[in-house]
């Protein structure tokens, strides 16, 4: 095991060196956008792996149609857990409290919610688009540096080419490598923030329609 680290850490690092100055914000573009990612994660929390958001609300409605529906939903939200249940628990507790102020609550709380998600998604986008852009700056910076030997040395030895076409390469590739899996996981993060949004509007819509009745 420690031989193949080795021998990882040795790949990564020729990689690093062969592709060039751009792989610097090549990869703080990827550490960059990867630590929103998981920081969003991390926020979210549970919810945002569960597939049973959806009965939380469907659980809600038939407990507030109960003969105890309010401590029964209260419990129930309270043991669940995630941001949604957590989100409805304080919705329901308003409107059981203070129910002329509820509509007023919820709009606030859900624009506060929504941000509260959506915060650092504009960045994880941006690293996205950045790291193939920068790709292509390693491509330039490659190619310039193999026409230089070119002109120095003319083009009948391909090996004192190849490092100018080896940099434009791995960096485009590096660049690309990042790209990818961000793009990919900020498109599945924007739509799992959406759908809990929904969830939350929905539930808040349940708990202003029969909360009253508990």
């Amino acid at each position: 095991m420690p031989n193949l680290f080795y021998v990882f850490v040795e790949a990564v690092r020729a990689t690093y060196r062969a592709g060039g100055v751009a792989m610097l914000p090549i990869i703080l573009a990827g550490t960059v956008g990867f630590h929103f990612v998981f920081r969003s994660w991390i926020r979210i929390g549970g919810d945002f792996f569960r597939k049973d958001v959806g009965s939380v609300v469907e659980a809600l409605e038939s407990d507030l149609k109960g003969a105890e529906g309010r401590k029964t939903a209260l419990r129930r939200l309270r043991r669940r857990g995630g941001i949604v249940a957590r989100e409805l628990r304080l919705a329901l507790q308003v409107a059981c409290d203070r129910p002329a102020e509820y509509r007023d609550y919820m709009q606030v709380r859900m624009i506060r919610t929504m941000r509260y998600m959506e915060r650092g998604n504009d960045i994880v986008r941006t690293m996205a688009a950045a790291a193939p852009l920068l790709g292509l700056l390693g491509t330039v910076t490659g190619m310039v540096a193999t026409f230089d030997v070119i002109t120095l040395y003319g083009n009948q030895n391909p090996v004192l080419m190849a490092d100018g076409i080896s940099e434009a390469l791995i960096s485009t590739q590096s660049g690309l490598l990042i790209a990818f899996p961000l793009t990919l996981l900020r498109q599945r993060l924007e739509e799992r923030i959406e759908y809990l949004g929904q969830q939350i509007a929905l539930g808040a819509t349940v708990i202003e329609n029969l909360a009253g009745r508990g």
